[in-house]
């Protein structure tokens, strides 16, 4: 049980308005914890195998089919194995909302740009409804947050994301009418956080209110130019601030009026509350929503999807692969054939770093990262990157199957060499190249030699204690 955080006076005033008899359960709400949530992820683990994991105590929410909340307040949920693994997301519950409205929209195959990423949690959502066959273009203006956002996607075993580390404005000029969802999580005043985040309280400002309201309406206007007649834009933000919502919707819908404001499907709209109306705007703003922690179980929430008028294909993105050396060529070739019994996408080079893409891949601009990065030049031969087990692991040839409760997971996770035997193996046998897998979901690579496993688990993401 949490203590009623010390809210802004000015933010309190402004609550009572909105709520009226409604304020002082929202209040009320304050005295307790915030709601953990875990999301999980399709590309690693179906949800009803991850059940029966019994690994937390779990409860459905009712909006997002592979989203629930987290009964717990253990500190070593991030630790366990299986998260190591990008078998689930740790994720707020209200934050799966905007994406999970979105998700009635999507079909599996679209192209899909996120413009305000980092951390990741509506990026790999995405990921999830749009399926391996459509194409993820996540973007993050910040570039420490844009590494957090790669790691989360790298983590997740997602194989048809292009992340990049640019501004609305740039991804205007390269990406006009490509997309068939656009979505804008912006960059906001965090009102929606405050039980969550305290230090969210102490940058709180009505100044801060609007200033987030400009320069959200600015990213909005430069994101929907990206998207195809016909398709979808996905507005959200984390706070309650009907300038940073209904009213910026509104002053949008005036400079753009050829869009529409869509009806959210009922397992949304039965647990949120519908969004305000704004004077002297014609549109239905009554079908947006709003996450109020008294209401919905988690924090703060706004979306509102807009359908852009007309009806037309996505324009193509022009690519700029460069081209293979014949060392390249050969390396690739060969550490695939020791990896893989079976084709995997194709080998392509960007920036001098060579990946494997799917293809449907396209990319323009500049790039922080595309597909699944192959490995790295050692003389004569590729090293694999983590990146390629994480997405690629269930596939390979060799690969050493692991319970999470096996002492063996985390001294792997620790950097150690670990011994198999016969029974571990879930494919080939013999030397070389492999993955270990967790519960059945790609860990990470490792070398076999004999009956040990040299490990080849990033440095950078081993735990530090076993």
């Amino acid at each position: 049980m949490s203590v009623i955080p010390t809210l802004p006076a000015a933010f309190c005033e402004h609550m009572k308005h909105l709520l009226g008899s409604n304020y002082d359960a929202f209040l009320s709400a304050y005295n307790n914890d915030a709601q953990r949530g875990l999301r999980v992820n399709p590309y690693k683990c179906d949800t009803a195998r991850f059940l029966g994991l019994n690994a937390f105590p779990l409860r459905p929410t009712a909006f997002e089919e592979n989203g629930f909340y987290l009964d717990c307040t253990e500190a070593g949920t991030g630790n366990h194995p299986l998260h190591h693994a990008g078998a689930f997301y740790l994720q707020e519950p209200a934050a799966m909302l905007p994406i999970a409205a979105a998700g009635a929209f999507l079909r599996p195959g679209d192209f899909v740009l996120d413009v305000c990423a980092a951390p990741g949690g509506k990026s790999t959502q995405l990921a999830a409804k749009i399926g391996a066959g459509g194409l993820l273009v996540s973007n993050e203006f910040v570039p420490s947050r844009a590494k957090i956002l790669l790691s989360n996607i790298e983590r997740l075993g997602i194989p048809n994301a292009v992340v990049t580390n640019t501004d609305a404005a740039h991804l205007r000029m390269w990406y006009a009418g490509c997309f068939d969802c656009v979505v804008v999580d912006a960059p906001c005043s965090g009102e929606g956080m405050f039980r969550k985040n305290p230090q969210a309280i102490a940058e709180w400002s009505e100044d801060n209110v609007r200033m987030c309201a400009e320069r959200s309406l600015g990213i909005l206007s430069d994101a929907q130019d990206c998207l195809r007649p016909g398709g979808i834009l996905v507005y959200a933000t984390c706070t309650f601030a009907p300038e940073e919502n209904e009213e910026l919707i509104a002053r949008f819908l005036m400079q753009y009026p050829g869009y529409t404001v869509e009806i959210l499907p009922e397992c949304v709209r039965r647990v949120t509350s519908p969004g305000l109306p704004v004077a002297g705007c014609s549109a239905d703003l009554s079908r947006s929503a709003r996450c109020y922690p008294h209401i919905t179980g988690g924090e703060g929430q706004f979306v509102c999807i807009l359908r852009k008028d007309g009806d037309a294909p996505r324009r193509t993105i022009p690519s700029n692969w460069e081209k293979m050396t014949k060392e390249e060529t050969a390396m690739s070739t060969a550490l695939l054939r020791e990896l893989f019994s079976e084709k995997i996408p194709q080998i392509k080079k960007r920036g001098g770093i060579l990946y494997a893409v799917p293809e449907q891949m396209a990319v323009s601009g500049n790039c922080f990262s595309l597909g699944v990065r192959l490995g790295e030049s050692k003389g004569s031969r590729i090293a694999p990157h983590h990146q390629l087990f994480s997405a690629y692991g269930g596939q390979m040839r060799r690969k050493w199957n692991l319970s999470s409760a096996d002492p063996r997971v985390l001294r792997y996770l620790h950097g150690e060499t670990i011994t198999v035997s016969g029974e571990d193996s879930g494919g080939e046998s013999g030397d070389g190249f492999g993955c270990v897998m967790v519960d059945g979901c790609a860990l990470g690579g490792a070398k076999r030699v004999g009956d040990t496993l040299k490990n080849h688990y990033p440095k950078g993401l081993r735990i530090q204690g076993i």
